[in-house]
């Protein structure tokens, strides 16, 4: 038979906590890397490179 698995309540609120840590700072280096991209874009945009049309 199986047996019940018991699990200290502080145990799973210590592994969440630490999960909600490393989400937060994954966000943190997704929303910076998407700030640098959208400048990255609108710079592009405000001052287009003069593209080769050459026949």
């Amino acid at each position: 038979m199986m047996e019940d698995l018991v699990v200290e309540p502080g145990r799973i609120i210590t592994v969440q906590r630490r999960r909600i840590d490393e989400l937060m700072y994954e966000n943190a280096v997704l929303s910076a890397a998407v700030d640098q991209l959208r400048d990255e874009i609108n710079e592009l945009l405000a001052n287009p490179s003069p593209t080769s049309q050459e026949a």
